[in-house]
């Protein structure tokens, strides 16, 4: 009867981890415009003056089409504060339910931190990630 017990509930265990769903959003930084050719070559360190081009990935489609984008710049060794140094609502178009790609340029030297949220979740980071800019 233990045998019994023990297999029902590692199967219910089982079952329960196993249905996660992994996909996650992502934010990739590239100096130059995002193709299929320049996908594998992302970096997160750019020059004061230079393009950040990048790229949020959606693993499914927001419902209402809208994401909010701001940018934080990171204090002194990326932990002594933060200031909102650029914000943006975007509307996705219809072919571009699983991507959105735009630049932003940047002269002052620092961490900076870039956070997406869903409108439909205005609540819940959707996804982030860091990028500088150094001499």
């Amino acid at each position: 009867m233990k045998k019994f017990l023990v297999s029902i509930i590692a199967f219910i265990i089982l079952i329960f981890t196993s249905g996660c769903d992994n996909q996650k959003s992502y934010i990739l930084f590239n100096k130059h415009p995002f193709t299929p050719d320049t996908m594998t070559s992302t970096t997160n360190v750019f020059k004061p003056g230079e393009r950040v081009y990048y790229l949020v990935t959606l693993p499914k489609p927001v419902e209402t089409q809208r994401l909010l984008i701001q940018i934080f710049k990171l204090g002194k060794e990326d932990r002594l504060g933060y200031d909102i140094v650029w914000g943006k609502q975007v509307k996705l178009r219809d072919e571009q339910i699983y991507y959105y790609t735009d630049y932003v340029v940047f002269n002052e030297t620092g961490g900076y931190l870039m956070n997406v949220y869903s409108k439909d979740n205005p609540t819940k980071i959707l996804t982030s990630n860091q990028f500088y800019i150094k001499q």
